[in-house]
């Protein structure tokens, strides 16, 4: 359950995208560059961020590595988008050292898969108050499976859980399941539960999916094909990709027992 959680959760995330300036404080020369975004001019983007970074500026830096690692405005070379992400990083970019401790957790974008390092960067964006990484943070953590990982796991998740902030709540829940699992615990499993399904009536994504997973493990809540289909076509068509391979499965397993009966008629 604890692998499940952690796969679960990293999946969930968005992609990295290209940090944008804030609408109450924006620099004269990053709102040129958000300009030149919006008009598809990367290659402007790239020079005009170029010289914001040779002045030390961490957002430019990181935006550089984005555009590095997307291959936008310069050659794709996601070797030097990490030298990026790391200079921004050292300068305390929140979320150059998200980008880090994601990739370092999941190991991509050519990084060898670290999970020490990936806490650390992941808690350094954490401390500056990025709330996405410190829900994969508590994830990392949960995923050692000690009290005193949990425990500081739990405090990473409650001001944000507080907020009503989705991720988190999800992440809880699931942590709950596994913990209940684990104590042979009938409240935090059906606590867990009512909140994934509280989430999925919202229709939060990785709780439907969620859901649609149990209905088709049958260990959580009573095994229903059917229901599961409903849930992963429904988000199939929104182009989720996960719901799509689980659609290929559910359909795979509906025709499976349907062939069963069969078998057993021409055996009798």
């Amino acid at each position: 359950m604890k692998k499940i959680l952690l796969a679960s959760i990293l999946a969930m995330s968005t992609q990295f995208a290209f940090a944008e300036t804030k609408t109450d404080a924006v620099d004269p020369e990053f709102a040129k560059v958000e300009a030149m975004v919006k008009a598809k001019d990367m290659n402007g983007a790239y020079q005009t961020l170029s010289k914001l970074a040779a002045k030390g500026n961490a957002q430019a830096i990181y935006n550089l590595g984005y555009l590095t690692q997307t291959g936008q405005g310069v050659a794709k070379d996601e070797k030097k988008a990490i030298q990026l992400y790391e200079q921004a990083a050292a300068k305390g970019y929140p979320v150059a050292n998200y980008v880090l401790g994601k990739n370092y957790a999941t190991g991509t974008l050519g990084l060898k898969q670290d999970t020490n390092k990936a806490k650390q960067y992941l808690e350094r964006a954490s401390s500056a108050g990025f709330d996405d990484a410190s829900i994969d943070y508590a994830i990392l953590l949960f995923a050692e499976n000690k009290p005193e990982s949990d425990k500081l796991a739990l405090s990473k998740l409650d001001p944000l859980i507080k907020k009503g902030n989705y991720p988190a709540i999800h992440a809880k829940a699931l942590y709950d399941i596994s913990a209940g699992f684990k104590a042979k615990n009938e409240k935090p499993i059906q606590q867990g539960l009512n909140s994934i399904q509280e989430l999925a009536k919202k229709g939060y994504v990785p709780a439907l999916m969620a859901v649609g997973n149990m209905f088709v493990n049958g260990n959580i809540i009573p095994q229903n094909l059917p229901e599961a289909k409903k849930i992963f076509s429904a988000l199939a068509k929104e182009n989720i990709p996960q719901a799509k391979e689980s659609l290929a499965t559910v359909d795979k397993m509906i025709a499976e027992q349907a062939k069963a009966p069969k078998a057993n008629a021409k055996k009798s």
